[in-house]
């Protein structure tokens, strides 16, 4: 709309992230926030389609299911012709995945095309399963750009024909896809995009060694604020941060002990909560909890043992 000097207007839910409104702003567009799902904000669209204006449908379209497929899924097949053998997409209203699915099929229908949703509102997995369109629910998620509770009208009978198979992932495989693209790959993907990494790093699509693979990472608009916390969630996922608990004698030295075979096992401690007022600790011992940077499972597993090795009784939380 900008480069063509026209006046956009584009509605979205009232929980759209901040960087989306932004990024929307800056390129021109007047945004109108409105209502609590994808559809609330759509029936919004439709009234102002009444005033007079072009509605253009975010994913049940068939010009923008053929320009996302002309765009991506055709540049994958002829740039990797003869080698492509799986595509993870992910969905939400399904415009994306029906584009690249017909591009890809068209040129090269061996390719296997792999939907990707997040589980807290898989509506094409359960209209795959069911043989017709439903509404499920939505819970809270950070791949807000794919809660979608109704897969599209013309996406649908494109997946229900062209695509493989359709998988979901946890909101916690999500953070942990996040965090890989941004230390191994230095991608930073909104919890829409990571979803195809998410499903990789599962054990849904069993061991795909050897083939030849690609994810679409699709979107970057992650609020700043909220990176963060996605992030630390990663980081517990993988092992990278632990928690734990210790009852100490109330002496002088006793944290310096404990901290100390923390430190020789080469633990970063980010946080210390030292609790002497606890309900049901006795008045001579306190708790003392732990926060823990590690370098994984292996490393967790090392300053369990030389805790435990010394007679401290450790609770990980």
């Amino acid at each position: 709309a900008q480069l063509m000097s026209i006046a956009s207007t584009i509605v979205m839910p009232e929980w759209a992230s901040i960087s989306k409104q932004t990024a929307t702003r800056s390129y021109g567009g007047r945004i109108v926030l409105f209502g609590q799902s994808l559809q609330e904000s759509l029936d919004q669209a439709h009234k102002l389609e009444a005033e007079g204006r072009a509605f253009i449908h975010p994913y049940d379209d068939e010009d923008i299911i053929a320009g996302q497929g002309m765009n991506k899924g055709s540049t994958f097949c002829f740039q990797l012709v003869g080698l492509v053998e799986k595509i993870l997409v992910p969905i939400g209203g399904g415009g994306l995945i029906a584009g690249i699915s017909a591009a890809v099929k068209s040129l090269r229908p061996q390719t296997s095309i792999i939907g990707v949703q997040a589980a807290s509102c898989a509506s094409a997995a359960a209209a795959l399963r069911l043989g017709k369109r439903v509404t499920v629910p939505a819970k809270p998620s950070i791949a807000d750009g794919i809660s979608v509770k109704k897969v599209g009208k013309l996406p649908f009978a494109i997946i229900r024909k062209l695509v493989d198979h359709v998988v979901a992932v946890e909101e916690e495989d999500i953070a942990a896809a996040m965090l890989e693209l941004l230390e191994r790959k230095k991608v930073l993907a909104e919890g829409s995009g990571a979803v195809p990494l998410a499903a990789l790093m599962g054990d849904q699509l069993g061991n795909l060694r050897g083939q030849s693979v690609v994810l679409v990472i699709s979107g970057g608009n992650v609020d700043t604020h909220l990176l963060g916390r996605i992030l630390r969630k990663g980081l517990f996922k993988t092992n990278r941060i632990m928690r734990l608990s210790v009852q100490l004698r109330d002496v002088p030295g006793a944290l310096a002990d404990l901290l100390k075979v923390v430190a020789d096992c080469r633990g970063n401690i980010l946080h210390v909560f030292h609790d002497r007022l606890g309900r049901h600790l006795p008045v001579d011992l306190s708790r003392v909890e732990l926060e823990i940077e590690t370098r994984g499972s292996n490393h967790i597993e090392e300053l369990l043992n030389a805790l435990g090795g010394i007679g401290y009784e450790v609770d990980t939380l």
